[in-house]
């Protein structure tokens, strides 16, 4: 299995609970959905037509977080937009929002730094990325066929790092390993704490979406719980299954 390894950067990021109403919250992690439709919009793919496409079926997708992290509830004055004159900002009124933001421990020298895990049964969408991302003539930048990045809103702007082709097999047996990226709950046995690792673990479970439908509507087995660690470390546990790499760390795919 051959996987495409970068990772999203900035400063700071909203990533909506889709459920959220009057208190806009937000995942500690990108779910799978707001990655795929992060290299949807790369790929320069249309707004809501990429959603069979990277479906469960066709599309594997594995995220970690690699600097510690906190969150941060902010009020945002929000405009209430009824027609085109009403972007000016110039409105009496305003609609005051608690709005929820992931953000680096140190906001002043950290950032946030997610590792994505990239796989495509089409080969096509697979090349064409890897193009995307490793092309070198952007310095210190990227190439995007369609949308530039962003974590989460327009205004938490982001970059991407590429990291390079991986080759990876797939372990069906139940073993004790270190786990490098979010582990889905419905995969983990046991999570192995010792005093050696004790310090490394802030664990939190969240309800992700992981697949929808062409209607934008969760699909049957389209969403579930993911077990993420906030301090940025390996998590050693007893999985079900896990994806070895060629560099010997082991991964879980979001699903």
């Amino acid at each position: 299995m051959r996987l495409l390894c970068f990772r999203i950067q900035g400063k700071m990021a909203h990533f909506r609970r889709y459920y959220s109403n009057s208190s806009s919250l937000t995942y500690s992690i990108p779910p799978r959905t707001t990655v795929a439709g992060i290299v949807a919009g790369l790929l320069g793919l249309e707004r809501d037509s990429y959603y069979e496409i990277f479906s469960l079926d066709q599309c594997r997708i594995a995220v970690a977080s690699c600097s510690p992290i906190k969150k941060v509830m902010q009020k945002m004055n929000l405009l209430k937009v009824e027609s085109v004159n009403d972007l000016n900002g110039f409105q009496e009124h305003h609609s005051q929002t608690a709005t929820e933001f992931v953000l680096p421990q140190n906001i002043r020298t950290g950032m946030i730094d997610y590792r994505v895990w990239f796989y495509h049964v089409d080969q096509n969408i697979m090349g064409k990325l890897e193009k995307i991302l490793s092309n070198s003539s952007v310095i210190n930048g990227y190439v995007s066929a369609g949308i530039s990045l962003a974590l989460g809103t327009a205004g938490n702007l982001g970059w991407l790092t590429y990291e390079g082709v991986l080759e990876g097999e797939e372990i069906q047996e139940e073993v004790n390993v270190p786990i490098f990226s979010s582990i889905p709950a419905s995969g983990i046995k046991e999570i192995v704490v010792e005093k050696t690792n004790m310090v490394e673990y802030r664990l939190v479970k969240e309800d992700m979406p992981f697949e929808f439908d062409r209607s934008r509507r969760l699909t049957n087995r389209g969403k579930g719980s993911m077990i993420i660690n906030l301090n940025s470390a390996p998590i050693f546990a007893k999985v079900s299954h896990h994806i070895r790499l060629a560099n010997h760390e082991s991964i879980m795919w979001m699903q």
